[in-house]
């Protein structure tokens, strides 16, 4: 504060001596030079407000007189009051400040006296590196897919550091691993995308390419009928000259002969028949065995497709943690049955828990043990719910179950058992035992629900009111309630 003060006389003592040279010039000043001055003048003010807001937030904790001068002093610059007031609130300002600064070097036990004052930085400190690790932590989760092992590693290893972070100065270094995490999350994406867009181009060359193998096959059989009209044409032709031959042959020998050439020359041609047929069936062959080829190739190519086309449906709408249905999930579930309870009337309930102090948990043991607790309970509720029931998370460590074609007073009474169970249920964690219970809410839709989100609001505003009292609790919405 005193070399706030300090600069700010030096700027007032500054502005005051170009003042009094522009002045002492008279009418031979310059008339631009007296604007500039003006200008200055007004961006110096400018300035000297700015800097008192911004000594008045650092002072907003401290010293209850030094942050009275300072907002009156404030106050005084931003009504454009006198300097003969601006000066006297100033003159308040540096005396406060004094008076404040021997009380604390002078009587340490002022400090003594309220250890928790003292301890209230530190506590502030660990707080803000909490959620920013919280923060950071969720951040990388994000990110963390199915993308090979180099990125689950590294994944891995970026949660590791967060978690190991002491100073929140260790977590905010740590931003450009991040970047660096979100650059290769881009790639892994684009190249998925060129796979894909290279098997699209695959496919059309594999069409292509069995329209060519048609329309050869096609192209064969028609020449396959013009070489059977031609032969059919030179039997025709010799039998034909044969028959004029014999009305023409004066001997027995003579006709034999014609005969015999003629039926050479059949045969000649029946040979070239069989021969041109056979170098097309085994072109056919050949070409047939390269079409079952491609067309195994293009099946087991199509079922790749489809096993990484579910596998992305999966990506899309499962929880990578859990296992369970995710929010879009959750969502579009919910959008189904608000379709059939308007259209055909058909009820519903929807149950929303959460984990009693799963913060404390994350905190005492790591966000790995967090984790461990929030697929245990997933694993113990799944086996008892319908196969027309959802459970899904709906984010952090709050879960949601749609029960389809379903009363209040039966989801409450399944709500109760899930209760049950998990406050029974104790996992153990490098050897630490930690003890388990949820909040949980239960809401019917009603008639006056327009959207998923009034029912929502309802069955959330009856979870916090379990968690109110005390947690481990079931709480049911009032169906007037809206």
């Amino acid at each position: 504060m005193r070399q706030l003060d300090v600069g700010r006389q030096k700027e007032t003592k500054g502005a005051e001596e170009k003042h009094a040279a522009v002045k002492g010039n008279g009418m031979g000043a310059d008339l631009k030079g007296a604007v500039e001055d003006h200008e200055e003048a007004m961006k110096m003010r400018d300035l000297l407000k700015r800097s008192i807001a911004a000594m008045c937030a650092l002072a907003r904790d401290e010293n209850s007189v030094v942050n009275a001068r300072l907002l009156d002093f404030k106050n005084t610059v931003q009504r454009e009051a006198a300097v003969g007031e601006l000066e006297e609130s100033l003159q308040a300002l540096k005396k406060a400040i004094l008076e404040s600064d021997d009380v604390e070097g002078g009587t340490p036990k002022a400090d003594a006296a309220h250890p928790a004052k003292n301890a209230a930085p530190a506590g502030l400190t660990k707080a803000v590196l909490d959620q920013l690790r919280s923060i950071f932590l969720h951040l990388v989760g994000e990110f963390d897919r199915d993308f090979g092992e180099e990125y689950s590693g590294r994944v891995a290893r970026l949660r590791g550091k967060i978690e190991k972070c002491a100073r929140i100065e260790d977590v905010v270094s740590l931003q450009q691993d991040i970047a660096t995490l979100v650059e290769l999350y881009n790639q892994s994406i684009d190249e998925e995308r060129t796979q894909i867009t290279d098997f699209i181009a695959e496919m059309g060359a594999g069409l292509l390419e069995l329209e060519r193998l048609y329309i050869g096959t096609m192209s064969q059989t028609g020449q396959s009928e013009k070489e059977n009209k031609n032969f059919n044409q030179i039997v025709e032709n010799h039998m034909e000259d044969m028959k004029k031959s014999a009305q023409l042959s004066t001997t027995l020998a003579d006709f034999r002969e014609l005969v015999l050439t003629r039926l050479a020359s059949i045969r000649s041609a029946l040979e070239e028949k069989r021969r041109s047929e056979a170098l097309r069936h085994e072109s056919l062959r050949e070409e047939m065995e390269s079409l079952n080829q491609n067309l195994s190739r293009m099946k087991k190519e199509v079922d790749q497709v489809h096993e990484k086309r579910k596998a992305l449906e999966k990506e899309v709408l499962i929880d990578s943690l859990t296992g369970v249905a995710n929010r879009r999930a959750l969502k579009e579930r919910l959008k189904n049955e608000m379709y059939r309870f308007q259209r055909y009337n058909q009820i519903f309930s929807l149950v929303v828990f959460d984990i009693d102090r799963f913060k404390s948990i994350n905190d005492q043991h790591g966000h790995w043990a967090g984790d461990r607790c929030l697929k245990e309970i997933v694993k113990r509720i799944a086996p008892i719910l319908r196969e027309t029931d959802l459970i899904g998370r709906w984010g952090g460590d709050e879960f949601v179950l749609i029960f389809a074609a379903t009363c209040l007073e039966s989801a409450a009474t399944v709500a109760e058992r899930l209760r049950k169970l998990i406050q029974n249920t104790r996992l153990v964690y490098h050897k630490h035992e930690i003890s388990l219970s949820i909040s949980i809410g239960v809401a019917q839709v009603l008639e006056g629900d327009q959207s998923i989100e009034k029912l929502f609001n309802r069955a959330d505003k009856a979870m916090y009111k379990s968690k109110k009292a005390g947690g481990n609790a079931v709480s049911v919405s009032e169906n007037s309630e809206q």
